[in-house]
């Protein structure tokens, strides 16, 4: 005779899925709003007390359909099958959003005591009442052995379901109640469409957000992207702009290619269909007037600063965590950083991804944070992120189109205006035409001089431009190698020592420590473009030259250190004010630095045990006094003349560009200042002096 037995699950069951599941405590409650959902509730409200402590209260409260003593049996205390699942539409006919049946537990298990109250529409006129302990499931050995009662009363309230957890077990931080408030405000967006589902959460952080949040800036946005993704994997999208004209328009081969580098057109996408839009602003007070805008540049960007980024929606509600802090799930802002030109942020953008996923192609983690990484997910993201390259570069086609017709627009008004400057000396009595002609001749040498000096110029920013776009790019790329060679060699330094021990010191660690150090140095050339490139530093402000010499020999120090050169620094001691923007600074410090460091590395007749570089600032009450001097060979004049060392192009180096000189002085120049240079200076080196207006508090 065989014995019948089944699967029992034990208590610990429920702690393991509904306390460690999910990461949050405001997930728990998120998931109780969207079964609120599901019940098609017009209104949900979550009430809140004393949950700052241990012991608190939490109330999640729906006008919905409410359920039948059979849907709490069969669905509501089911865990691990949905039956939403079976009929994936409500009678408002929205697109239901549960799937496990495990969400509501997460939220369930947050406090000792739950109670449940609802009345169905089915049956109008009951109320049911389920109470749940979770204490008695910690005196038996398995979960079926607690048998729960539901009462049934009659009531004369409408339908709908009120869930009372009680006795918190672990206390909402503020962090928390601000991620839950941020979480039910955006839950249905700030987006344009019908609202049939509100929430309402008794916080003041959620007043306050909502507040912000539900304005309507819309009309704001510098473009517009709208795309499509269809059933069958083909997209398109168009581009307006802020009057609302349409700027361009693509197919699915152009959209699907634009994010290869080959320009192929890989097959259609294969996810669920997707409709993605996205508002891009310019967060410039002189584009909100040309539009004539009456908003103010704070309010919007303080908006975006709450609801940027790109959210993903499905079946109508907001999935944690994409375009959250941290969540770039389209990676806008890396895109952005690699072309600045005309690409949009999660701080200057906000945009949805809508999928109503029929074909349940997409799926839920079960610790309801996002979606897992199948393939379908990866080609929805794909998707995002190939509009928006398209997009960028149906922008940049347009501002070049711009370009070229106000190139040709410049040419045709100079050649109107030096014809009629013509027809103006030629109707001159001949005794003046000619003193006239002679001025306008000098006149328009002296323009053709300045125009091929302007032209000069763009073709050496130019050639500094796609220098520094490749050092940068090179700079990114040399990190990971970098990092490994740190890596692999800091390995066989301790298996080495722990394998050869006595041997490893004497044959061993020298040249290891040397691969080390050369990592270091690497990791310093690959450091300084990346920093020096930062936008941040581009911005015009009062800045102190001392932190900025502090920061670019902290930024050298371990190229410096491996060259065996000693920085001394003697600054000024109340700062050295001047108006500029610190990438100026930098500019001028870091190749002068580069420069000096450099020199040490060539022959010359005296030598020299000390390397040595001196650092100096200084100010009077008009300017501010930079020198950067060294003990090196100084500047060899019979190879160039000291005026010529500025010249683009010009150099001693056979490896060198002849640019930074150049680049030292356009910085100086352009910041109202002089650069001079001494071939053998105060300590023996070449020495450079600049000059600087100092700053008031009125520049």
């Amino acid at each position: 005779m065989a014995l019948v037995a089944s699967l029992r699950f034990s208590p610990e069951i429920l702690r393991r899925l509904g306390e460690e599941l999910v990461p949050h405590p405001d997930l728990g409650v998120i998931e109780l709003v969207r079964n609120a959902y599901d019940a098609d509730a017009p209104i949900c409200t979550v009430e809140m007390e004393s949950v700052e402590s241990r012991g608190g209260r939490i109330v999640v409260t729906d006008t919905g359909d409410g359920m039948t003593e059979d849907d709490i049996v069969r669905g509501w205390l089911l865990l691990g099958k949905s039956t939403k699942a079976e009929s994936t539409l409500t009678e408002k006919g929205r697109r239901k959003v549960g799937e496990k049946g495990l969400g509501r537990l997460a939220a369930l298990r947050l406090g000792r005591y739950v109670t449940l109250t609802t009345r169905p529409r089915e049956t109008p006129g009951v109320q049911h009442v389920l109470h749940i302990d979770w204490r008695s499931f910690d005196a038996v050995s398995a979960v079926e052995d607690v048998q729960l009662s539901i009462t049934t009363v009659p009531t004369q309230e409408e339908p709908g379901t009120s869930i009372e957890i009680d006795q918190l077990s672990t206390a909402f931080k503020p962090r928390d109640v601000e991620r839950l408030a941020r979480a039910l405000v955006l839950l249905t967006g700030p987006f344009p469409g019908p609202a049939n589902f509100r929430v309402e959460l008794n916080a003041p952080e959620f007043q306050k957000l909502a507040g912000i949040v539900h304005q309507d800036f819309f009309d704001e946005a510098e473009y517009r992207i709208v795309a499509e993704l269809n059933d069958a994997g083909r997209a398109s999208a168009a581009l307006y702009d802020w009057r609302g004209e349409e700027i361009a328009r693509g197919g699915h081969s152009e959209v699907s290619s634009a994010g290869s580098e080959r320009g192929d057109s890989p097959i259609a996408y294969f996810t669920s269909a997707a409709h993605f839009e996205l508002w891009s602003y310019n967060l410039s007070t002189n584009a909100f007037t040309l539009r004539g805008s009456k908003r103010k540049v704070s309010e919007v960007r303080n908006w975006l600063r709450s609801v940027g980024g790109v959210h993903l929606y499905h079946r109508n509600l907001r999935v944690h965590p994409y375009g959250d802090e941290g969540h770039d799930w389209l990676d806008m802002n890396l895109r952005r950083v690699r072309s600045p030109e005309l690409r949009p942020g999660t701080n200057t953008a906000v945009g949805r991804v809508s999928v109503i996923d029929e074909e349940q192609r997409l799926t839920p983690k079960t610790d309801r944070t996002g979606f897992l990484e199948t393939p379908e997910f990866v080609e929805l993201a794909r998707f995002g992120r190939n509009v928006l390259d398209w997009a960028a570069k149906e922008l940049l086609r347009r501002r070049e189109r711009e370009k070229g017709k106000r190139q040709e627009q410049a040419g045709d008004k100079l050649e109107n205006a030096l014809n009629k400057l013509q027809d103006t000396v030629n109707r001159l009595p001949p005794h003046q035409r000619r003193e006239v002609l002679e001025a306008t001749n000098f006149l328009r040498s002296a323009f053709d001089e300045k125009v091929r000096a302007v032209e000069d110029d763009l073709l050496l920013y130019r050639t500094l431009s796609t220098v520094g776009t490749t050092t940068a790019v090179f700079a990114h790329e040399t990190k990971q190698p970098v990092d490994l060679i740190d890596q692999a060699s800091g390995v066989i330094a301790r298996r080495a020592a722990r394998l050869l021990k006595e041997q490893y010191s004497d044959q061993l660690s020298e040249p290891v420590e040397t691969v080390r150090r050369a990592a270091d140095s690497l990791r310093t050339y690959a450091d300084i473009p990346l920093r020096l490139l930062h936008r941040r530093k581009r911005r015009a402000k009062i800045v102190d030259v001392n932190e900025v010499v502090a920061d670019i020999v902290a930024l050298f120090g371990p190229h410096l250190e491996g060259a065996n050169v000693e920085v001394e620094l003697q600054l000024a001691d109340n700062g050295a004010p001047v108006k500029a923007t610190v990438a100026a600074i930098e500019a001028i410090l870091a190749n002068l630095l580069a420069n000096a460091t450099y020199a040490f590395t060539q022959p010359h007749a005296d030598g020299t045990s000390q390397r040595l570089i001196v650092i100096k600032t200084d100010l009077n009450a008009d300017s501010v006094f930079v020198t950067l001097m060294d003990n090196g060979p100084g500047i060899d004049t019979s190879k160039l003349a000291l005026d010529d060392i500025w010249l683009p192009g010009a150099t001693t180096r056979e490896d060198g560009t002849g640019l930074g000189l150049t680049i030292v002085r356009d910085a100086t120049r352009d910041l109202k200042g002089e650069v001079f240079a001494k071939p053998v200076g105060e300590i023996g080196g070449a020495e450079f002096n600049v000059e600087l207006p100092c700053a008031t508090p009125f520049s």
